[in-house]
């Protein structure tokens, strides 16, 4: 049984050590903290500490400050303190007892003190702090058991929206019981096997795949230990698995390193604990969830880099714009890189002809290579060096899922040719595209978006479609709706189709059903409880009321 821990105010040096011996006497289980002369000298005390305690005996006169005033002060500055507290008194006034019981006091003792009654006091009072114990910790483990079932239902929404995909972003309305923050997504996979897993038996990947689930509880929960941050794992597979991280604090740069960091200690753990290595790719970091499924399509398009830079590593849009700069194959020719260099610049800029003599040039130095790695890593490099034009050119990079196909051929497809033509298709889309960025973007994104959504709002509406029509990276465009609007986009779908179900309620004779269809809702019974949410009531009752 823990201890009760107690606290004695009284400017008398005789009664306060009177009261210690007493408290002493009923038993090991009483623990005196701190003794002292006026309450001035207790918020000291628990000012310069973090020590809790149970039970506060205090003289209600004293020179500094009385009793009563200390225990509204305590309460006052450690409003997450419970305790008990006791009054004593040598006068024997009903204003101090009304007073006392106000605050709070569990009993009242005149002085001076009769021994056999004090004792009785405190038994009652052990009594109490015992049963308070028990009543917290009952409702702790409720609370840990709530969280943990809510934990799961996240996990298992996180894991079918990243699998799957939202038809709709109004199919995604769950992300409103997720908390506000910034949120960061990683991808990890093992790499290749090592020689000596071949041998393995299926139990022994069923262990292996247990190991790494288990590295991802304990990092997941220790590693923002004590901070405002929590996070999500799923399997996605074999041995892919998806973390997600969460920050309820303002701003995204801090955390940004901070989920790197994470992804290192990370791939750290997998290395020590299993035979495995690991590549890690890390999302910038995001405030709208609506988007995790296309920050999924970019983090599997990063992961590819380590085809070109080898695994057991961490990729993120900073990182990968490191490593593209530098000359790991002394294969690969200063000629070969700078017509490289100069086709990727070109991008979004130059005419059709200039890009196509210099894409030309770079493949008359790959065909003078004779090694498949070599092909390999010049191609690589010269995809790499499109992902970095796109960085510099727009926002966060907005054509990152256009190089997935490249590295998918580039991995498995030994025709030169084949290689040529999907590598300059890829680069031809990527540059049409961002010439229509440069043009389009003198205008109102947000504007822009705006009309196109109620021009479709009886469609399916997917956050990647209406940022394809501004141009911009998927992340980038939430913060910049966000921003201009002061709604998240998920918001401001809502109510422009709640605001179309009301007129078409008002001026048609269309049922609830039809309604609901013709706004982009196939489920009639959600639209039913979105439209009573922003108006007072269900459609039927608005209809007839009207």
């Amino acid at each position: 049984m823990d201890n009760i821990r107690t606290i004695i105010v009284d400017d008398e040096d005789r009664i306060r050590r009177g009261i210690e011996r007493l408290v002493r006497s009923c038993g090991e289980q009483w623990e005196i903290v701190g003794a002292f002369a006026d309450g001035l000298e207790v918020l000291a005390f628990l000012e310069g500490s973090d020590a809790s305690f149970d039970l506060l005996i205090t003289d209600v006169k004293m020179p500094e400050m009385d009793g009563l005033t200390l225990i509204k002060e305590i309460k006052k500055r450690r409003q997450e303190q419970e305790f008990c507290s006791i009054i004593v008194s040598g006068y024997d006034d009903f204003q101090y007892l009304q007073t006392a019981i106000r605050e709070g006091a569990s009993d009242y003792v005149l002085k001076p003190i009769d021994r056999a009654q004090f004792e009785d006091m405190l038994h009652r009072v052990k009594d109490k702090i015992e049963y308070g114990r028990r009543q917290s910790q009952w409702w702790n483990n409720l609370m840990k058991e709530s969280d943990k079932h809510e934990l799961m239902k996240q996990t298992q929404l996180l894991s079918e929206t990243s699998s799957f995909g939202p038809e709709d972003i109004s199919a995604m309305y769950w992300i409103k019981d997720f908390p506000e923050g910034a949120y960061q997504l990683l991808y990890v996979n093992t790499d290749e096997f090592p020689y000596k897993t071949r041998d393995y038996s299926p139990k022994d990947w069923g262990v292996m795949a247990y190991a790494i689930q288990n590295i991802l509880d304990e990092v997941v929960m220790v590693f923002f230990a004590g901070e405002r941050q929590r996070g999500w794992w799923w399997r996605d597979g074999g041995f892919h698995f998806w973390v997600l991280l969460h920050s309820s604090e303002n701003g995204t740069n801090d955390f940004g390193t901070k989920g790197e960091d994470f992804s290192e200690h990370l791939k750290s753990c997998i290395n020590q604990f299993t035979p495995f290595s690991a590549s890690i790719a890390v999302s910038e970091p995001f405030e709208d969830l609506s988007i995790l499924f296309v920050m999924k399509k970019q983090l599997q398009s990063l992961i590819r880099f380590r085809m070109a830079f080898g695994g057991n590593k961490v990729f993120s849009s900073r990182l990968a714009g490191e490593m593209a700069l530098m000359d790991t194959k002394t294969v690969f020719t200063s000629e070969m890189k700078e017509y490289a260099n100069k086709a990727t610049v070109m991008l979004g800029q130059a005419s059709m002809p200039e890009i196509e003599k210099q894409l030309n040039a770079f493949f008359g130095e790959i065909t003078k290579l004779r090694s498949p790695d070599s092909i390999q890593f010049a191609i690589h490099y010269f995809m790499i060096q499109m992902y970095k034009a796109c960085l510099e050119n727009t926002e966060s990079g907005i054509f990152l899922s256009e190089l997935d196909d490249l590295f998918e051929v580039a991995k498995v497809e030994s025709n030169m040719n084949r290689i040529k033509n999907v590598l300059k298709q890829n680069f031809i889309r990527v540059h049409e595209k961002l010439l229509l960025y440069k043009q389009d973007h003198v205008h109102d994104p947000v504007v822009k978006a705006k009309t196109w959504i109620k021009e479709n709002i009886s469609h399916k509406i997917a956050i990647k479609e209406i940022s394809d029509q501004v141009y911009m990276n998927p992340t980038y465009f939430c913060e910049v709706f966000k921003k201009q609007t002061g709604k998240t986009i998920l918001d401001y779908i809502t109510d422009v189709r709640l605001e179309k179900a009301r007129e078409l309620l008002l001026g048609t004779d269309y049922n609830v059903g039809k309604i609901s269809q013709l706004i982009g809702y196939q489920d009639t019974k959600y639209f039913s409880r979105l439209f009573k949410q922003k108006w007072g009531q269900l459609p039927s009752e608005y209809k007839k009321s009207r």
